[in-house]
This record gives structure tokens, sequence and C-alpha cells, in this order.
């Protein structure tokens, strides 16, 4: 066997492996939270969640995040150690978020997180606290023992650290995160 063909091969036994780790994460969070389906992340959803930027203003808040979902999605579907989660209520996306465990898998990063503009949400205050519940559970599946949101919005600061989140700190030198201790 050539060495590409080993290492593809290790990356569909890699991808295979996380996306059942996925698929726990996605049952269990749908246990806990009765009423939200939970699923991992379609093109479609990304090109639904690009277009929150077109809802009418007066029923929605203006702020997003400065990415777009379509230009990461092939980013993270290339990555087999990804976290990816989607939030629908009542056939609406609710919530995304993308992340990847660390190169040794000791943390887990919530590198884009979005939920849906409009107010008040379907999900209500909620889409945050059920990222975060499947974000750990995903994070104790692979044995991580910490788990970061990177990149947040500094007027969520007080809304993560009620996710119990840290406050602001660097991460590895080069971005800003929020750590919550598993």
């Amino acid at each position: 066997m050539s060495n590409i063909a080993s290492r593809r091969s290790d990356h569909v036994d890699t991808e295979k492996r996380y996306q059942a780790y996925r698929e726990l994460v996605y049952e269990n969070t749908m246990l806990e939270f009765p009423g939200v389906e939970v699923k991992g992340i379609e093109f479609v959803d990304c090109v639904t969640a690009d277009n929150w930027k077109n809802l009418p203003t007066p029923f929605a808040r203006t702020y997003r995040g400065t990415w777009e979902w379509t230009k990461e999605y092939p980013f993270y579907r290339n990555r087999p150690n990804r976290f990816e989660i989607s939030l629908w209520s009542r056939g609406n996306l609710c919530a995304l978020c993308y992340g990847q465990t660390s190169k040794h898998g000791t943390k887990v990063r919530m590198n884009l997180i979005e939920s849906i503009p409009i107010r008040p949400s379907p999900l209500g205050r909620r889409a945050l606290p059920i990222l975060a519940f499947s974000a750990a559970t995903f994070a104790d599946i692979i044995g991580a023992t910490e788990l970061w949101v990177l990149d947040p919005d500094p007027n969520l600061e007080d809304v993560y650290m009620r996710e119990n989140f840290g406050v602001r700190q660097t991460y590895h030198g080069r971005r800003v995160g929020q750590r919550r201790i598993l």
C-alpha cells in the first residue's frame, strides 16, 4: 500500500470514529433537551445561516459573526476530528457551531458559534447552553479536559461565564478565548 493510500485509509477510519462520537453527542443532547433536534451541519444549513443577514432588522439582531458559513464548510468537512452541530426547533435552523480538537485531543475548541438572529428565538435563550452541553459531552467522549470558546464577542463575555467559561485570556499566544475546565 502506498504512503498516500495509507494516509487516506487512516483519514477515513478517523472520520468514521469521530462521526460515531458526534452521533453519540447528538443523541445525548436530544435526551437532555427534549424538543430540540440535533444534527450535523450540511451545506444547505450553511446557506441558510449565511442568509440570516437578509432577515428584516426590526425582528432580528443586526450583529453577526464575521465569517461566512459556506466558506468555512469545506475546511471543517476535511477535518475528521471536528466538532459540528446544528440545533433545530419546529423545523427551523436555530444555531450552528463548528470546532475541533487540539492536536493531542486535550482541548475542544468551539471556533464558530451563531444562533438565528430572530428575536424571540425558537430556542429562547437556550442555544448557548445546549451548544456548551454538546461540546462538553464531545470533550468527555474523547477524553479532553478543557473546552474553549475562541474569539468570543467581548460583549458576550458574561453570557459565556454563565455557562462556566472563565474570563477572556490568550489561547496559544495568538487568539483570545474563554476556557472551561471539565
